[in-house]
């Protein structure tokens, strides 16, 4: 039976961004910052005021000094412009009523919370607040609401958590809380772990679904109920405007002075009507990925994509799909692939921008991306036509005549903003394409040809504009350039958490130490300590880290766009010199880590190898598998067959302590060291991406996967293994990913495993089994990892599927030692 209700504060009881942003704009300026607006602090603010000041608080800067002034700051007016959400304070006095207990876990500080509790809901006496604090440690972790659960005397089963932000949805999930998620906060939809958590976009429908559930409802009917809401058809069509609205304004840059609040957003509002009323997909166009800046000192890697353009088409993948999931007919992008337009002017070849755009194509993985180039706006599909008559083509849809470029540079001239927008492109320009050294004297005839090319690419970009408005009329502009946002055009964000207007073919990508990504140029790059990850002899991407000891290894990428990690050591130096949890969280980030040359001499070393990773799971013959093919096998694990694809304890005893408390308990990592390779050729293991493999099946089909129970079953498991059910898609219990939880069957003659399902038709099921085993054996997402001695491989067991492929009599030397660590 419900009992309590724990509430988040900020974005979910009151509404504390005005008076969070006046005190970070004063501490900013303070120390001689950049204020940066309300829209830059809405998206630290479910992580707490010290969460939002380290994302902020610039290197040379003490986050402790910089977090204390803004803390003196913020006491001054805690609830200056805060106030309840409408309908909250008479919502909380009804629970009340109804001997629920009301609770609140926040991430603000404590005595900030008190105080705004005190002030804004003086008759509401609060059951517990639990605020940051030394004792417990912050959501998503849930150690301070299960403490408090326990204190109160309340099980999480009977209990909700409502919050607005990814943050408390994972925090409750964490806790065996029952989510609800408020549409009216200060979080992004896209960033719930499921799609199907319970949403409410009014505090009324939670007064509704309490009442229910006091007469007796079962947790599983709420989501019905929610449904069930009466909405007039204007309040249903005003809610998916706005629901479709509040999606696209979270991908967009803001910066001071930004005007989508007054004049972009009405005006976005009347382009999505145009598709919503006839329920037509929305469409929208991009021009960007035109070539790579030849700059590679400054700016880039090379004049080929790296792991940079995968980041930026995944976000635009992204809105698409947050889109879909609101909106039946869904959403389709076009990419406009403009170097045509302009690779001449910043020294890049055609044969270099050919193949930019080519390999661009073939990397990325998405749904709902299209591509276009500038033979989509001169009317002809010739692809033999060379840059040069494109170009005029383009220009002369102006219809301007003979002199038309020579009155545009004069207007420029005349004109102060279209001036400003000449010395900024000059600037570009310079720092673009000044690669080579020159002589004082050539120095004034080389600024004058950067003011002349600036203005034949700001002629070139009105007939570009020009273009795109002609052959495309009806799509939503996208642009990467920075726009105030009143529209037509709208700055995208193709990094998360960007604060100013960047493209990845003008910087590189790095991964932080947080795991985040940040596209900087590439001399930016280096100031920080990172080492560079290889693809081909090409670098794919930097890694930041910890200390000087990375730098005596060399990263290599197995697989595009981000499969597995080969990590092999410089003379003298040992894995021990990287930290455990560096290596965790690359496995994490790649599906999977090989170390090259490690050398262990005793199953003892592995587990020596493996203890800092987590607790070892211990078989009865101890935690290390010895995998060698037997004479007389008992099953495929020790023969010479194809073992299919699985992931580890997926199959344990039903009375294993472990499983009774969690029916999905697994392995998070395990570790595979070679003691001796297979035959070349064969026995090689099988790894499967999940992350890319749901990419490949696509949005619909994941959907479907997540609803799909499949029942496991084999008379081979270790020691009285019993059947296990799983859905094919389910959420990390984690980082609340989607991940893929497809095992393969097998009708070998010496084990079989055998999948069903007692919901669903048989033949319907058999297709659907078979769509699965088709995305697994994408080559996209599949690497055969080819043994050599001395390897170690570092699994992530969640994110990644695995097998091995059969061997012959040749490979009966072949030997794996095997560790699984929860």
């Amino acid at each position: 039976m419900l009992k309590a209700l724990i509430f988040d504060l900020d974005g979910t009881l009151v509404d504390t961004l005005k008076d969070i942003a006046y005190a970070m704009d004063r501490t900013l300026a303070h120390f001689g910052l950049e204020r940066l607006g309300e829209p830059v602090y809405r998206q630290y603010i479910g992580g707490g005021s010290r969460d939002m000041v380290e994302h902020l608080c610039p290197e040379h800067l003490s986050v402790d000094t910089v977090y204390k002034h803004y803390l003196e700051e913020y006491q001054t007016r805690l609830c200056q412009h805060t106030s309840p959400y409408q309908g909250v304070h008479q919502a909380l006095r009804d629970f009340k009523a109804l001997g629920l207990k009301v609770l609140v876990v926040t991430n603000k500080h404590q005595s900030h919370a008190q105080v705004v509790l005190k002030t804004l809901f003086d008759d509401i006496e609060f059951d517990a607040i639990v605020g940051a604090n030394s004792q417990f440690a912050k959501k998503p972790d849930p150690t301070s609401t299960l403490t408090v659960l326990d204190r109160l005397n309340l099980h999480p089963s009977q209990t909700l958590f409502i919050g607005d932000t990814s943050i408390d949805i994972n925090t409750a999930l964490a806790a065996g809380v029952t989510p609800v998620w408020v549409a009216w906060g200060y979080g992004n939809i896209s960033e719930l772990p499921n799609p199907l958590i319970l949403q409410i976009s009014e505090i009324t429908q939670l007064g509704n679904l309490v009442n229910e559930k006091l007469k007796g409802m079962n947790m599983s009917q709420f989501d019905i109920a929610i449904k069930k809401q009466p909405q007039t058809q204007i309040q249903q069509e005003q809610s998916l405007h706005d629901t479709l609205l509040n999606i696209i304004e979270r991908y967009l840059v803001r910066v001071e002075g930004d005007k989508f609040a007054t004049t972009g957003r009405a005006l976005l509002a009347t382009q999505l009507a145009y598709f919503v009323e006839e329920s037509l997909p929305i469409e929208m166009i991009l021009p960007g990925f035109p070539c790579k800046s030849p700059n590679q000192k400054d700016k880039s890697f090379s004049v080929m994509p790296d792991y940079g353009e995968v980041i930026a088409i995944e976000r635009l993948d992204e809105i698409c799909a947050q889109i879909k999931q609101v909106y039946k007919p869904g959403c389709k992008l076009t990419i406009l692939s403009d170097g045509t337009t302009f690779n001449d002017i910043v020294q890049v070849t055609d044969e270099q921008k050919e193949h930019y755009k080519n390999a661009l194509r073939q990397l990325t993985i998405t749904e709902h991306i299209q591509w276009a180039d500038l033979q989509s706006l001169v009317n002809t599909q010739d692809d033999a036509e060379c840059s040069n008559t494109l170009r005029e083509q383009l220009v002369a849809q102006l219809g301007l005549g003979k002199n038309a470029f020579n009155k545009f540079a004069k207007e420029v001239q005349s004109n102060q903003a279209l001036s400003s927008t000449h010395d900024k492109l000059c600037s570009y320009l310079y720092h673009d394409i000044n690669l080579e050294p020159m002589a004082e004297a050539d120095r004034d005839q080389y600024l004058q040809s950067i003011c002349d090319k600036a203005y034949t690419m700001m002629f070139r970009g009105k007939a570009l504009s020009y273009g795109i408005e002609k052959a495309f009329p009806n799509h939503i502009r996208l642009s990467v350039h920075q726009y105030d946002n009143a529209g037509p055009k709208f700055t995208f964000a193709l990094t998360k958490h960007q604060q100013q207007s960047t493209s990845p073919w003008h910087t590189v990508p790095v991964r932080k130490l947080s795991g985040e990504y940040v596209q900087l140029p590439h001399a930016i790059a280096l100031e920080s300590l990172v080492v560079p990850v290889y693809y081909q002899g090409h670098k794919w991407l930097y890694l930041e880290v910890a200390n000087n000891n990375a730098e005596q290894f060399d990263f290599e990428l197995i697989k595009t766009p981000k499969i597995g990690l080969k990590i092999t050591k410089k003379s003298g130096t040992c894995y021990e010199q990287l930290s455990s949890e560096f290596l965790q969280s690359l496995s994490q980030e790649f599906g999977f880590v090989v170390l090259k040359q490690v050398n262990l001499f005793e199953p003892q070393d592995l587990v020596k190898f493996c203890e800092p990773y987590g607790q070892l799971y211990h078989w009865n013959f101890g935690p290390v598998k010895v995998v060698k093919p037997e004479e007389n096998p008992t099953g495929y694990v020790m023969s010479t067959e194809k073992t299919p694809l699985h992931w580890d304890l997926s199959m344990l005893p039903a009375n294993t302590p472990e499983v009774i408390e969690n029916p999905r308990f697994t392995a998070h990592t395990f570790m595979l060291y070679c003691k001796t390779p297979p035959a070349k050729g064969e026995g090689q293991t099988l790894l499967v991406d999940s992350r890319c493999a749901l990419k490949i099946a696509g949005q619909d089909k994941v959907e479907q996967w997540r609803a799909l129970d499949v029942t496991y079953n084999t008379k081979m498991t270790y020691y009285g293994g019993s059947p296990h059910t799983y859905p094919l898609v389910y959420t990390h219990p984690v980082t609340g990913d989607d991940i893929f939880r497809y095992q393969e069957g097998s009708q070998l003659a010496m084990q079989t495993f055998t999948l069903s399902n007692s919901d669903m038709p048989q033949a319907e099921f058999n297709a659907a089994i078979r769509d699965a085993h088709d995305v697994a054996y994408d080559p996209r997402c599949l690497v055969e990892y080819e043994w050599q001695a001395g390897d170690l491989v570092i699994i992530d067991n969640y994110y990644t599927l695995h097998g091995r492929a059969a061997m012959s009599e040749a490979s009966m030397q072949r030997e794996l030692w095997r560790v699984q660590v929860y």
